[in-house]
């Protein structure tokens, strides 16, 4: 029985042994690789548009079949338009609610005293103040309408500035302007009143009762000094820009800062005058009369060497048909005049 077995196996290895050399043999031939080359690219292509075929398939959209035709509403919305088309609408009652006003009616004025208030605030807080102590002197105080309103021309470490109600002053500590008073002002010094006093009994006050201002004598005086004068009260343009700034001096002071910078000139601890530099025109500056870097010593007649002169200046400027500057560039003397009557400069 083996040996019959491994008979039979040797006969079968030897018949698959010849049927692949057959095999083998034909496919060398090259008719028949042609053919087998055929049928592979025909198999290939088959292949290729089944998966083309799937790809397109699955880019385009597919119906949602997730909802089905019979679903049933668990929590369906009432409907009321039937009900509510039938109701009818009251338009009487719409009427007397009067969403919009009732017509013919007055309406209502209400009146925001803000500035009564605030004058009720600063009435009487001058009675308890003590006098201050701070590095303050009060050089002058511009009147206003308001009570306790007002601007003044407050001195700290030999500059001077003007202030309006609740500014803060150049101190240490929270201290504002609280009220402006006609000869004295209130300061508030972190929550307590203090008393600031126009021309205390000091020098100060003794020029101005004693001796008098040397500008009045320089208007009936010409002075020799001056070489050259510059006259302007003849030019429209520049009287419009004089109107404009003395417009602003007694309406907005803290404005002419945008115009024009003005500092102050000492030479051994006496003022000369006042340094003025253009702002962002420089060509109003100039077409003024003035150049970057002059100083004014003298407005009118009234010398500026004196802080005491700012207000009796301020006064005068307010009804001066013209202004006479008398400046001093690049030590040289000159006078400047720009007329503040646009009548007469036409």
């Amino acid at each position: 029985m083996p040996a019959e077995w491994l008979s039979n196996s040797s006969d079968v290895s030897a018949r698959v042994s010849n049927a692949l050399e057959r095999v083998l043999h034909g496919l060398a031939q090259p008719t028949r690789v042609r053919r087998l080359r055929q049928i592979l690219l025909a198999l290939f292509a088959l292949w290729a548009v089944l998966t083309l075929s799937r790809l397109i398939w699955a880019l385009l959209p597919a119906a949602d079949s997730s909802v089905a035709a019979d679903t049933v509403v668990l929590n369906p919305l009432p409907s009321r338009a039937a009900t509510a088309s039938a109701d009818s609408i009251d338009i009487d009652r719409l009427r007397a609610w009067h969403l919009f006003g009732e017509a013919g009616a007055e309406a209502e004025v209400v009146v925001i005293e803000e500035a009564a208030t605030a004058a009720t605030v600063r009435d009487g807080i001058e009675k308890d103040a003590r006098e201050t102590r701070l590095d303050l002197k009060l050089r002058g105080i511009v009147a206003s309408t308001e009570d306790g309103l007002g601007y003044a021309i407050i001195e700290h470490k030999s500059r001077q500035a003007v202030y309006a109600v609740e500014d803060k002053l150049p101190v240490s500590g929270q201290v504002v302007l609280a009220k402006v008073m006609p000869a004295q002002v209130v300061l508030d010094n972190g929550g307590t009143y203090e008393l600031l006093v126009l021309f205390e009994e000091s020098d100060l006050g003794t020029q101005l009762t004693s001796r008098p201002v040397p500008a009045v004598k320089r208007k009936t005086t010409p002075n020799p000094a001056v070489t050259e004068r510059v006259d302007k009260r003849a030019d429209a343009h520049a009287t419009a820009l004089a109107q404009s700034y003395r417009d602003r001096l007694y309406q907005n002071p803290q404005s002419l800062a945008e115009v024009v910078s003005v500092s102050a000139v000492r030479e051994g601890g006496e003022l000369l005058g006042y340094r003025i530099s253009p702002g962002k025109d420089a060509g109003q500056f100039e077409q003024l009369g003035f150049k970057p870097g002059d100083l004014v010593t003298g407005i009118n007649g009234i010398t500026l060497n004196d802080p005491a002169n700012t207000m009796r200046l301020y006064q005068a400027m307010r009804s001066a048909s013209e202004a006479v500057f008398e400046l001093e560039r690049k030590n040289k003397k000159l006078s400047v005049s720009v007329s503040l009557d646009k009548g007469a400069a036409q």
